[in-house]
């Protein structure tokens, strides 16, 4: 057997050392510095599942269910019990069990498109490139620091899926299909099904480009045999994930993403299945904003952008003593989204190499990169392309459980960095032939043209083909809106300059090579160095060191006065509105109390409904006091803080009713409930009737004996104690949900559905005991579903291996007998 050629991989080993290398630099705060990074979604985290951890702490056990935001729902996004999955383990071991993700998440980038690109042929030198101008581009750093993190490490797998596929159809059958199943799995595994979503157009583009190439050059059986072997191999790939996917699946159908309860909304407009379209186009890019992959802050960079103490706005604010702190957070962007944190740059020198990758680069790979390129930027536009994405939201089959349609950029952001590095490999391949010099120096200029001539049409133009108005301006005197223009204009002109100047300097190191005929490499580590120059800089302004905070002073849910009026209630079953934040929008409440409010986009349908119906425009006392609403925080105008009203009409835990009224649809129950006295009546959907016995019974007068207290709790456990002398209606102010089960002394009972969300039960006469139990059967199978995938997944793995291990030392035999034969 022959030893291991050190020399071959010895290329490789330095790219990964120097991917961590540059993924520790950048955060080099976490490492050094003992700081940490604030980040939004984790932070929403953090909040939404401490009455879970804390649960889980204390017993050991995962409960199913959270009350600590939205008045209770299932624990799935929160903080669920965990699926056996091999690719947990996998996805660890790819990040070197580095403890700090942030830097992870840069390293993964980086790993992932270097595997793509030497599936594709490139030497690892521009691969390094490659995977520098993918892993840096802006969005890709601007998500870590808004805390979308397995959005960020579902991304970092998209490119070694992508290379695993072509090294299959290229025949390396072996090594690409270990690298499919491997990231497939750990991509499935991170769980972000819109990132997934992204991932399989680029697929299907790539599969339709493949298949008519296979038509062209007679190898559709070939096409066709791979395209199985590569769909079994996907298959494998989800099992481990399959149980999550199922529990996913079946949760989504009560969720807002899963259609609507109701036929009309509050405004009158008839709902639809999925999203609605208004909400989920909000955040559509807009046309002209698209090239902002070319020139970073063309539109002003982000809602809340340092533009300096030498800007416009400062000088106009300077005698107010106002100016450092309104320029720290200046509204500088003017774009077509309500708001954001910064544009989608891909770099100039890399908006540069695409073109002159469309120029240059022939074949079908070229083909697909152009196709999904271009539909990423339609599908982007959004509500700004409306007649198109009109009938994509409509037709396209799962799309309308999407939201945030300029996250499809991602695309773009693969597919513009793989033909970039492409039309390099191709300029130095077909400069082995002199005589394809000049061809190529013209295709040069075609691509600095454009690209250059763009730049510089912003950089002396822009300044008057826009006015740089942007929504909100309203909210300023009319002297500072004017300078906050003068600075949006500036920033514009400035940044048209600096990418102009990257794409010329990028130009000329094209054109010496080409003139003088210096070694590759050299050409090569020079673009590499210009590309991580200008996206490193552009980085920085959107994840900058100001980003890293002390750990001493990331105290995100320290305790306000309000939380602590609030808690010195010695009884915690209660609920709190707080009014003083964006109420829907926020799980800080969360941490400390159970809150009506909350943070998430998978909230359940029914929940949705009743915010648009009852607080969306004025808060609706009798579902506050319905949902035991016992403390709303409010701003205290004076102070600039927030103060505690006490709510005395909370109905408290639960209570009996002694009059239903009934309804025909949940649209006539959701109006129902802005109108009546949840105290002593409850209002049913005629379809739970069948669940109760002899109904009209129920109908009665007050029992001012009756009583229900709450004698034990747990998030997926509640029990209670009942005295009451005739058979009545029990109405608990908790959300209902399919998983709740209820007993009466130890016998089930079905529970009914009672003002459009909460839960109702028949109690007979006498003393009892209630128990209500969350347990997910469907989750507790999934899990099981979840090994046993796990266990053929490793199967699998182990025989691929084993089979690459085989071919090896076969191949070694082969060799040695060759050279004896030789001799």
């Amino acid at each position: 057997m022959e030893k291991i050629n050190f020399k071959k991989w010895l290329p490789h080993i330095l790219a990964i050392a120097l991917f961590m290398l540059l993924s520790v630099i950048y955060f080099s705060p976490l490492v050094f510095d003992n700081k940490e990074l604030p980040q939004g979604d984790v932070t929403s985290f953090t909040g939404m599942g401490k009455d879970l951890r804390d649960h889980h702490a204390k017993t050991g056990e995962y409960a199913h269910w959270s009350n600590a935001m939205f008045g209770g729902m299932p624990a799935n996004y929160t903080y669920p019990a965990p699926m056996p999955n091999i690719f947990m383990t996998i996805s660890k071991a790819f990040s070197f069990y580095i403890p700090q993700l942030h830097f992870a998440i840069v390293f993964l980038y980086l790993l992932g498109f270097y595997i793509l690109l030497m599936s594709i042929g490139c030497k690892p030198w521009l691969s390094i490139l490659g995977a520098i101008a993918y892993a840096f581009s802006s969005y890709n750093l601007i998500i870590i620091e808004a805390g979308h993190v397995n959005k960020a490490l579902a991304m970092a797998t998209m490119a070694p899926i992508i290379g695993g596929i072509i090294m299959t159809y290229r025949k390396q059958y072996l090594i690409g299909l270990l690298t499919t199943l491997v990231f497939t799995g750990v991509h499935i595994y991170y769980n972000h099904q819109q990132i997934t979503y992204y991932l399989l157009l680029i697929i299907a583009i790539m599969f339709v480009t493949y298949f008519i190439y296979a038509i062209k050059e007679h190898a559709l059986k070939h096409f066709l045999k791979i395209s199985a072997m590569l769909i079994f191999v996907a298959g494998i790939a989800i099992l481990p994930s399959m149980g999550k996917m199922i529990t996913i699946m079946d949760y989504t159908k009560e969720t807002m993403r899963g259609g609507a309860v109701l036929k009309n909304n509050p405004s009158g407009k008839q709902e639809g299945t999925g999203l609605d379209i208004d909400y989920a186009y909000q955040w559509s890019y807009g046309a002209g904003e698209t090239w902002t992959l070319l020139i970073p802050n063309l539109y002003g960079g982000s809602s809340n952008y340092n533009i300096g103490t030498d800007s416009e706005s400062y000088k106009a604010l300077k005698g107010t003593g106002q100016g450092k702190n309104f320029t720290k957070y200046a509204p500088a962007y003017w774009g077509a989204q309500p708001f954001t944190s910064g544009p989608v740059y891909a770099g100039a020198i890399v908006c540069f190499l695409f073109v002159l990758g469309l120029i240059i680069v022939k074949g079908k790979e070229k083909w697909w990169l152009l196709s999904a390129s271009i539909l990423s930027v339609m599908l982007a536009w959004g509500k700004n392309l409306e007649g198109f994405n009109q009938f994509i939201f409509d037709n396209l089959p799962l799309y309308n459980k999407f939201r945030t349609p300029a996250m499809a950029l991602i695309i773009a952001g693969v597919t513009m960095a793989i033909l970039a590095v492409l039309a390099i490999k191709e300029m130095i391949e077909q400069l082995k032939d002199e005589n394809k010099k000049d061809a190529i120096l013209r295709k040069l200029y075609i691509a600095g043209g454009i690209t250059g001539g763009l730049t510089l049409i912003f950089a002396l133009f822009g300044g008057g083909l826009f006015n740089f108005s942007a929504a909100g301006d309203e909210n300023y005197p009319e002297w500072l809106v004017d300078a906050l223009r003068a600075d949006r204009k500036a920033m514009m002109v400035a940044d048209a300059w600096r990418s102009f100047a990257f794409i010329a300097l990028a130009f000329g190191l094209m054109w010496a090579f080409l003139k003088y005929k210096f070694r590759a490499n050299f050409l090569i580590i020079g673009l590499t160095a210009l590309i991580l120059v200008d996206l490193w800089v552009v980085d920085r302004r959107f994840l900058g060191y100001d980003n890293f905070i002390p750990k001493r002073k990331s105290n995100t849910y320290q305790m306000t006065e309000a939380d602590k009026m609030i808690l010195e209630d010695k009884d915690p079953n209660y609920r709190v509105l707080n009014l003083a934040s964006s109420t829907f929008n926020e799980s800080n409440t969360s941490y400390y109390h159970k809150s009506i409010g909350g943070y998430s986009p998978a909230k359940l349908r029914r929940y949705q409904d009743i915010i648009d119906y009852h607080f969306s425009k004025n808060v609706n006392v009798n579902v506050l006091n319905m949902l035991n609403t016992r403390y709303v925080i409010v701003p205290n105008r004076e102070t600039g803080g927030t103060i505690v009203q006490k709510n005395p009409d909370a109905l408290g835990n639960a209570w009996f009713v002694d009059t239903l009224k009934w309804v025909n649809s949940p649209d006539e129950e959701i109006v129902a409930i802005t109108d009546f006295n949840p105290q002593t009546t409850a209002i049913i959907d005629q379809t739970w009737k069948e669940k109760l016995s002899k109904p009209e019974s129920l109908q009665t007068t007050s029992d001012s004996t009756a009583a229900i207290v709450m004698m034990d709790y747990s998030p997926g456990a509640i029990s209670y104690k009942t005295t009451n002398t005739k058979e009545q209606l029990a109405v608990f102010s908790e959300v209902f949900y399919k998983t709740w089960k209820a007993t009466i002394d130890g016998k089930e009972v079905p529970i009914v559905r009672v003002n459009y969300i909460l839960r109702g039960l028949q109690v007979p006469a006498g003393n009892h005991v209630i128990q209500f139990t969350c347990k997910d059967e469907l989750y507790i199978k999934a899990q099981k579903i979840s090994f046993w995938g796990s266990v053929i997944a490793g199967l699998t793995l182990i025989s691929l291996i084993g089979l690459m291990i085989w071919k090896w030392i076969r191949r070694d035999k082969k060799t040695d007998e060759l050279n004896k034969s030789i001799e």
